[in-house]
C-alpha cells in the first residue's frame, strides 16, 4: 500500500513539472526562440508536384508549442491529460482506452506529439466544444459524426462514379486498422448521382474538406491535342504512335465497343465501376466526324499491404481513361486526348519525323512473249486394186487391206445390213449396202503429200503503275476459264423428268500477273522484288456426259514463274530479263515393213513429220522516280 502511494505522489510531481515546463517552452517558442520563425524546414518542396495531404486537418489550440518529455511506463491516460492541460482543452475517454506509454521528445510541437502517441497506441480521438474526444480505433466509426452531414459536390468533367470508388477504396477505405485520421471517417462515404454527375458524401467536416480537394485536383478538362498528318494515312501514323511510343496502351479494334453516350467516346472516365481490376477501359468504334480510336490508357493498379492476417493498407488507382489516341481518315488528323506536355512533346516530335513523304516512281513494265513453231510433213501413199486381192500402204497407216475392197477366197459378194433399221414387226433389217468382188483390171496408184508449216505468235503485255517506296503492287492480266464440269442428274420422282445439273468450277489465273514491291532510295536506284507469272491453258481433256456432251474433267495449265528480289535499277534505265526459253523438237516416222527400210527407194514408203516449236518470255522493266516541285526546288537549294 505505501509502495502504491509512494509511486502516486512521484508521478504527481513528474507531471506538475512537466507542466510548468511545457508551459515556459511554449512561452519561448511563441517568441521564436528556437530561430525557425517563418522559415521552419519543410521535409522536401517540389513547384512540379501537386501534393494533397490525407492527414486530418483538426486543429488544437497551442498546436506548435513545444513538447519537452521523458517518462517511462507512464499510464497513456495521464500523458494524453497533460496534453489536453498544455493545449487548454477538457479530454474524455471512450472505454478501451488503457496501456503505459515510454516516451524521449525533445522539441516536438504538441500536435504531432499528440499524433504520435495515439497512432502508436491505435487510438483515436476527435474534438468536440473544446473537449478532446479519445477512443480505441474500434469504436472511431461510432464516435465520428458521419451521418450529421450530407454534402452534394459536383463532378465537372470526368465521371463521378470514378472519384467516388477510389474516394471509398483508396481513402476512406474501412480495410486497415492502422489507417484511422482524427477527426475523419473510417468506411464508404462516397456515393454518386448519374443523372447530374454529383457526388454524395455523408462524413465529417475533415471527410468533405479532403473531398472538395480530391474532385478540384482532379475533375479537370481533358487537354485535346490535335496533330495534322500531310504524307502518311492518319491510321497508319497512329497505329505507328501506339506500337512504338506507348506500347503499353490498350489497342481498339473496329469491333470493340463505344464508351461514352450513344457510342461516343466522351472520355474521360471507365464506364467499368466493378471492384475487379481492369486489363484495359472500353472504348472505341466510330466516333464524331468519322473518326476512330487506335489505343488507349485504360488500365489502373490496386496495392495492398498486409502485415500479418491484418491488412493495414490498400490504394486503388481512379479509374480514369488516361491518354487515348483518334485518327480520323476524312481530315487527315489524328487527336489526342489528355496526355502530359511530355508524351505530347514525344508524339509531336515523332510526327514531324515520320511524317515525310514516300517517294514514288513510275513504272513501265514490258512482257512479251514470243512463240515460233514449224513442221515439215514427207508422206508417201500406195493404193493396189484386184480382183481377188487389195492394200492400203503408207498414208501414216504401214500396210492394211483396203476395207471397201475386202479379199474375197469365194464368192461374188454380200449384202450388209443397217442395224439401226430393225424392224420390230417384220422383224428384219434394211440393207445398206452390198460388197462385191472388184472386177476391173488390176490397178496400182501412188501419191505424194509433202508440207512444210511455219508459225509465229507474240503476246505482249505493256502496263504503266505508279509505285509506292515499300508498298505492294499488283499487275493482274488474267481472264477466267472453265477448269472443270461436273453434271448430276436430279429425280424428282417418276411423274417428271429427271433435271440436269450443272456444276462449273471457274479458274482465274490464266494469264499474266505481277506482283512488284519497290525500295526508292534517295540515291537515284529502284531496288524491286519482283514476281511474274505467266499461265497458259496447255491441254484441256474432255469426256462425254450421259447427256452426250464433251466436257473438260481436267485443265492443264503451262506455267513461266519468277521470282526476284532486290533487283536494282537506275532511275530512267531499262532491265531487261530474259532466259525463260522453251524450246521442244518432235520427228515422227511411219513406214512400211521391209521396203520402208531399204537404201534410196525406202525413202518412198515412208512417212515423215517433223516439228518445232520455240517460246520465250522477256520482261522489260523501266522505272522512273518521281519528283515533286517542292522537292526539286529545295534540292537546287542545297546546290
Amino acid at each position: 500500500m505505501k509502495n502504491k502511494i509512494r509511486e502516486k505522489i512521484i508521478a504527481s510531481v513528474l507531471l506538475s513539472a512537466f507542466a510548468l515546463t511545457n508551459s515556459m517552452t511554449a512561452s519561448f517558442a511563441m517568441s521564436d526562440y528556437y530561430g525557425y520563425g517563418n522559415a521552419a524546414p519543410t521535409i522536401r518542396t517540389n513547384d512540379s508536384d501537386t501534393s494533397i495531404p490525407l492527414r486530418s486537418s483538426v486543429t488544437i489550440p497551442n498546436a506548435d508549442s513545444v513538447v519537452n518529455l521523458s517518462l517511462r511506463d507512464a499510464d497513456i491516460t495521464q500523458v494524453l491529460r497533460m496534453f489536453a492541460d498544455q493545449a487548454g482543452m477538457n479530454i474524455i475517454f471512450a472505454d478501451g482506452v488503457e496501456g503505459s506509454v515510454t516516451m524521449d521528445l525533445v522539441d516536438i510541437p504538441l500536435k504531432e506529439a499528440l499524433d504520435l502517441v495515439v497512432k502508436t497506441h491505435k487510438l483515436y480521438y476527435d474534438i468536440k466544444a473544446n473537449t478532446l474526444v479519445v477512443s480505441s480505433a474500434d469504436s472511431a466509426m461510432n464516435l465520428a459524426d458521419r451521418n450529421n452531414n450530407l454534402t452534394i459536390i459536383p463532378v465537372k468533367y470526368v465521371s463521378a462514379v470514378a472519384i467516388s470508388s477510389f474516394l471509398n477504396k483508396s481513402i476512406f477505405s474501412p480495410k486497415g486498422k492502422g489507417a484511422v485520421n482524427p477527426g475523419m471517417s473510417k468506411g464508404f462515404i462516397a456515393a454518386t448521382n448519374p443523372a447530374t454527375n454529383e457526388l454524395i458524401v455523408t462524413g465529417t467536416e475533415q471527410d468533405i474538406a479532403l473531398v472538395k480537394k480530391i474532385v478540384e485536383q482532379f475533375d479537370k478538362k481533358p487537354e485535346i491535342t490535335t496533330f495534322k498528318v500531310n504524307h502518311t494515312t492518319p491510321a497508319e501514323m497512329a497505329s505507328s504512335i501506339c506500337t512504338s511510343l506507348f506500347p503499353s496502351m490498350t489497342f481498339v479494334k473496329d469491333s470493340d465497343s463505344s464508351g461514352g453516350a450513344a457510342g461516343i467516346p466522351t472520355g474521360f472516365a471507365s464506364d467499368d465501376s466493378s471492384d475487379s481490376s481492369a486489363d484495359g477501359g472500353g472504348g472505341g468504334g466510330i466516333a464524331v466526324g468519322g473518326g476512330k480510336v487506335a489505343c488507349m490508357f485504360g488500365q489502373y493498379q490496386k496495392t495492398e499491404e498486409s502485415t500479418g492476417d491484418e491488412e493495414t493498407f490498400s490504394l486503388d488507382s481512379i479509374p480514369l481513361l488516361g491518354m487515348s489516341v483518334t485518327y480520323f481518315p476524312t481530315q487527315g488528323t489524328i487527336q489526342i486526348i489528355g496526355g502530359s506536355e511530355t508524351q505530347l512533346d514525344m508524339i509531336r516530335e515523332y510526327i514531324a519525323s515520320n511524317d515525310k513523304k514516300t517517294p514514288q516512281a513510275y513504272l513501265e513494265v514490258q512482257i512479251i512473249s514470243l512463240t515460233e513453231s514449224g513442221s515439215k510433213t514427207f508422206d508417201n501413199t500406195w493404193q493396189f486394186v484386184s480382183k481377188n486381192f487389195s492394200f492400203n500402204a503408207g498414208g501414216g497407216n504401214g500396210f492394211a487391206t483396203d476395207p471397201l475392197r475386202p479379199i474375197f477366197f469365194a464368192g461374188h459378194g454380200f449384202e450388209t445390213l443397217d442395224k439401226e433399221s430393225y424392224d420390230s414387226t417384220s422383224k428384219t433389217y434394211e440393207s445398206s449396202g452390198l460388197f462385191k468382188k472388184y472386177s476391173g483390171s488390176p490397178t496400182l496408184v501412188y501419191a505424194v503429200n509433202y508440207l512444210v508449216e511455219n508459225a509465229k505468235g507474240r503476246v505482249l503485255a505493256n502496263p504503266r503503275v505508279l509505285l509506292t517506296s515499300g508498298q505492294k503492287s499488283t499487275i493482274d492480266l488474267s481472264a477466267d476459264y472453265v477448269k472443270k464440269v461436273t453434271t448430276q442428274y436430279l429425280d424428282n420422282g417418276a411423274s417428271t423428268a429427271a433435271q440436269v445439273q450443272k456444276d462449273y468450277e471457274i479458274g482465274d489465273d490464266n494469264g499474266i500477273k505481277v506482283d512488284i514491291t519497290p525500295f526508292i532510295s534517295p540515291d537515284g536506284y529502284v531496288t524491286l522484288d519482283i514476281t511474274p507469272s505467266y499461265k497458259t491453258i496447255a491441254r484441256q481433256y474432255t469426256t462425254k456426259s450421259d447427256t452426250g456432251e464433251e466436257e473438260p474433267v481436267v485443265t492443264l495449265l503451262q506455267r513461266r514463274d519468277l521470282n526476284l528480289k532486290g533487283v536494282r535499277i537506275k532511275d530512267g534505265e531499262t532491265l531487261v530479263i530474259g532466259g525463260m526459253l522453251q524450246e521442244t523438237e518432235n520427228k515422227t516416222v511411219k513406214k512400211i515393213p521391209f521396203v520402208g527400210d531399204l537404201p534410196v527407194i525406202g525413202m518412198f514408203f515412208r512417212s515423215t513429220v517433223t516439228s518445232k516449236a520455240k517460246e520465250e518470255m522477256v520482261i522489260m522493266l523501266t522505272p522512273q522516280i518521281v519528283v515533286d516541285t517542292e522537292d526539286a526546288v529545295a534540292n537546287d537549294n542545297m546546290l
